[in-house]
């Protein structure tokens, strides 16, 4: 699992570990049924408290994309196909509303930003 932390994000660490995680999810670098290393070895890894990490792994169990069982550690939850393609275009669409959202404070124009958007996609 690859963990890279923006010590100077506006982002906090543990929606970093969040989004991080449930996007090598969603690409499938990690397949359903893998066993997660535990919040512990994580925070040691990365250097930091465990209370970050510990609240991104509760983040992902509550919306789905892990699961505990008591003394055998956390896995990857199983996600249907469907379910895979909707959390993408969520993820997606939070996205580009924060992008929109700065976009419109640099004072961007729809125009030159969908054209923006063209050139990228």
């Amino acid at each position: 699992m690859d963990i890279v932390l923006k010590q100077n994000s506006d982002e906090p660490i543990y929606s970093q570990i969040y989004s991080q995680i449930v996007s090598q999810i969603l690409n499938k670098t990690l397949q359903s049924g893998s066993r997660l290393p535990t919040i512990r070895n994580i925070a040691n890894e990365l250097r930091i408290s465990v209370i970050p990490v510990k609240m991104a792994w509760e983040a992902l169990d509550r919306d789905g994309y892990i699961f505990t069982t008591p003394g055998r550690g956390t896995f990857v939850a199983e996600l249907e196909h469907a379910k895979i393609e909707d959390k993408k275009l969520q993820e997606a669409r939070t996205l580009a509303e924060q992008t929109c959202r700065k976009a419109k404070e640099l004072g961007i124009s729809k125009e030159d930003f969908l054209k923006l958007i063209q050139e990228l996609f």
